[in-house]
């Protein structure tokens, strides 16, 4: 008999939320410093720091529309995709980089917890995370073994987890459950495909609306320890 598949997040789960949210931040500050030096304004930088101070919201910053501004003042020249291209590359060093600089922030209990349960199910990774990023961040935190299917985005793609679950269950069916971190449209897909689905709420964020939040390692071991192999 196949193994089950339980499908996850990485950052919020595995690793904690920081390298993320930090390294979202020092873009903007090292576009900024790009901006300057080429004498560009900085009206989209200002407008992005603006909504940033008056909107905790993560899901509602649409922080992507000022990555575009910033990017065409940069690089009027190339195309929308290669944009986007380097825009990313650029975010996911500095991703790689604060974890490798703080090597604390992986939660290695969760991390030994999965590895122990590998015999019972597939694990895997669906992200929005490009491969090649993905395979700097999974090597700096030790977790190359961890997955045994990995779906990824494509370094052209904006920031859509639609896009990379859609690939997923076209290649491997539906997971049996879905562990994800503090981004409501992943349980959006989830509830319009189906899908169950909880969130891994270990950093204390606000709860999501209609999804199962469990707001501790326990709680998720509990949960998955309950799960029906014939559903």
């Amino acid at each position: 008999m196949e193994k089950p598949i339980i499908s996850t997040t990485l950052s919020g789960l595995f690793i904690k939320n920081e390298p993320w949210e930090k390294a979202h931040i020092l873009w903007f500050e090292e576009r900024e410093v790009e901006l300057k030096d080429k004498g560009k304004d900085l009206s989209a930088i200002n407008e992005w720091r603006e909504l940033l101070k008056n909107d905790p919201e993560k899901e509602a910053k649409g922080y992507f529309k000022y990555v575009d501004l910033v990017m065409k003042k940069l690089y009027p020249e190339i195309s929308e995709e290669e944009r986007t291209r380097k825009a990313r590359e650029s975010y996911f060093k500095a991703v790689v980089t604060y974890i490798e600089l703080y090597p604390e922030i992986i939660n290695r209990e969760v991390v030994d917890y999965f590895i122990s349960i590998k015999d019972k199910f597939k694990l895997s990774l669906i992200t929005t995370n490009t491969k090649e990023a993905l395979e700097e961040i999974l090597e700096m935190a030790d977790l190359t073994d961890l997955f045994d299917i990995v779906e990824y985005s494509l370094p052209e793609e904006k920031d859509n987890k639609n896009l990379v679950f859609n690939r997923f269950i076209e290649k491997h069916g539906k997971p049996i459950l879905y562990i994800g971190g503090d981004r409501k449209a992943s349980y959006d897909y989830c509830r319009e495909h189906n899908i169950k689905c909880v969130f891994a709420n270990f950093e204390d964020e606000l709860p999501i609306e209609d999804v199962e939040n469990l707001n501790s390692f326990e709680e998720l071991k509990a949960k998955i320890e309950k799960i029906n192999f014939k559903s």
